[in-house]
Order: C-alpha cells, then sequence, then structure tokens
C-alpha cells in the first residue's frame, strides 16, 4: 500500500521514486505475481488456487502525484493498481487531489476504483448515522461520475470497530482493508483486510522482499473481537492452524509510545499475550511471525484501537 510519490514534505506516506522503481523492479522477477486486488480476493472467496508470491499493488487518498509521478512507471511495468478514493477531495478540486476527469483517465487506463468514505474520518469516533452518510454520499458520487459503486473499501487510517465493520458490511464490499501489515489467506477476516504499508522509512527494498515472500499464519478465534479494547492492559489471544509455529512464533506490539514488553503464554496451538504496561491510546499494531517448516516466513498482522478513556 503505498500513498504519495516524491513528495518529501510528507515522509511517513511518502515513498521516493528511487525505492518505488526498486519494488517494481523487484516484483518483475519470476518470484512474483502481480494481480489485480479484486481478483485476489475473488480467487481466496471462491479458493481458487493462487500462484505462490501473488501480490497486489494499491494506493490510498488520490493525490495528485500517482498520475504525475507514479503512474508512468506503473504503466510502463505494466502492473494493475487499485486507487482507494475518498470523494470530498475531489469535488472541492483541491490542487494536490486527482479531479474526477483524470480519475476516469486512469479508470480508462485499467485502473480500479476502491471506496474510502467521503471525507477521510476516523470513522470509530462516529455515530452510526455520520458513519452511514460517509459511505451512501461517497458511494452516489461514485455512481455519478464513475458509472458503478467500488466493490472494495479501505477505512480510513486504516481503523476500525466492530460498529463500524458491521454497517460497512451492510454495504455489500466484497472485501474492507487496514493498514496493518500481514498477509492475506483463507482465514483472513475479509471485512478487515492487511496491508504493507510502504513509505520512505519502511520502505527500503529487503522489507519489501521479505513481506512479498511471507504466507498467511493461519489464525483464528482471536481475542478481542472487537478491535477496539474495553480494558488496559487487554488481554490478546489468538489459536493456530498450524502447531507446528509454536517454537518460532513471536510477536510484537507497539503503541504511540513504542515496543511494549509482553509475555507469551503457548497451550496446545493457542497463543495468549500479557501486556507488561498499560496502551497509550489511539493505533496498536500487533505483527506476528514465525519460520514455517518448508522454509517460508508466516506474517499475521492486526490494528487495535486503544480508547483514550481507557489511557489514564
Amino acid at each position: 500500500m503505498y500513498h504519495r510519490f516524491d513528495e518529501p514534505n510528507y515522509p511517513s506516506t511518502n515513498i521516493t521514486l528511487e525505492q518505488f522503481q526498486s519494488h517494481l523492479e523487484e516484483f518483475k522477477t519470476q518470484d512474483y505475481n502481480v494481480l489485480p486486488l479484486e481478483f485476489i480476493v475473488d480467487s481466496i472467496i471462491t479458493e481458487t488456487p493462487l500462484p505462490n508470491n501473488t501480490i497486489a499493488i494499491s494506493i490510498d487518498d488520490g493525490h495528485k502525484s500517482i498520475l504525475k509521478k507514479a503512474w508512468p512507471l506503473i504503466k510502463k511495468y505494466g502492473y494493475p493498481i487499485t486507487i482507494f478514493i475518498s470523494t470530498e477531495p475531489h469535488d472541492a478540486n483541491f490542487s494536490n487531489y486527482l479531479s474526477w476527469d483524470e480519475i476516469r483517465f486512469l479508470k480508462k487506463e485499467g485502473v480500479d476504483i476502491g471506496a474510502h468514505t467521503r471525507t477521510h474520518p476516523h470513522l470509530h469516533n462516529l455515530n452510526s448515522e455520520k458513519i452511514k452518510n460517509e459511505i451512501e454520499y461517497a458511494n452516489k458520487r461514485f455512481l455519478k461520475e464513475l458509472g458503478e459503486v467500488p466493490k472494495l473499501f479501505a477505512y480510513p487510517f486504516g481503523e476500525a470497530n466492530q460498529k463500524v465493520i458491521e454497517i460497512i458490511k451492510d454495504y455489500g464490499f466484497k472485501a474492507s482493508f487496514g493498514q496493518h501489515s500481514g498477509v492475506m489467506n483463507e482465514t483472513s477476516d475479509f471485512n478487515y483486510l492487511p496491508r504493507f504499508s510502504l513509505n520512505e522509512r519502511y520502505g527500503d527494498i529487503e522489507r519489501v522482499k521479505f513481506s512479498s515472500k511471507a504466507k498467511g499464519m493461519g489464525v483464528y478465534e482471536l481475542i478481542p473481537k472487537d478491535q477496539e479494547f474495553s480494558e488496559n492492559p487487554p488481554f490478546i489471544g489468538f489459536s493456530l492452524l498450524d502447531k507446528n509455529l509454536l517454537s518460532s512464533i513471536n510477536c510484537f506490539i507497539f503503541d504511540s509510545a513504542g515496543n511494549i514488553e509482553s509475555d507469551m503464554y503457548k497451550f496446545e496451538e493457542r497463543i495468549e499475550i500479557r501486556l507488561k504496561r498499560k496502551l497509550k491510546s489511539g493505533r496498536v499494531r500487533m505483527n506476528c511471525t514465525a519460520k514455517g517448516e518448508d522454509g517460508f516466513w508466516r506474517w499475521f498482522g492486526h490494528q487495535f484501537l486503544m480508547p483514550k478513556y481507557l489511557d489514564d
């Protein structure tokens, strides 16, 4: 997942063109299969086999640098991409966002367009009526400007709680995406799928190679079920389909203050994590990796939210 291209004033969301081209060049080797994001989703839903190291390229927010800087490279390599659009900046003709004419041009060139709300809010802070308005208004704008409603959705900031997810499900999107690292597989929650976010700091080619060749971990019965914690420190646990991963699994949890020390307990296929301090409010990321007996790394990631009222 990318946001901006060659916009150094925004390092947390920007990727340099040198970095981006190195990624595209890496994906050209026979180790990878770059396919449309919706095709990958459909294949997993229908249990259709996919080639090893199948990846998709997605871009959030619809900044002008997609067309001016990234698109010539993407077109040169012939890769399919999906752009997730929040409609309000394009309606307002903000100078650093694509115009609707430019979005239509990219769509005609074969680019897939996904939904990303109207105003790009922190959805979990809104009431149900406002969340629905964000989706319905954007869908109407897509229908008017592009002639169709997108089939894929991405949560702004990658943030969601169970209330948000249940509302999004009601609108019939095939799949919805966060911004937490991880690999899609048949046990993934298709209402909150992972994507590896790449920017200047986390865009070196070795990280790209490692993440692009990783496989899904096969996680089920994740606790808590809601992405928004109800206690601090929280209780976190999940089960593994492959018990052989227990010996090599490591999990790292981060909040705004950094890495959180924790104790990990293993019970047959079950993993339970106890944190050694309270979490700071805001986004909380968990990344778990393990090396399989086949030599491939497995990666499971998840993003939680710690509400401010529990951060005391």
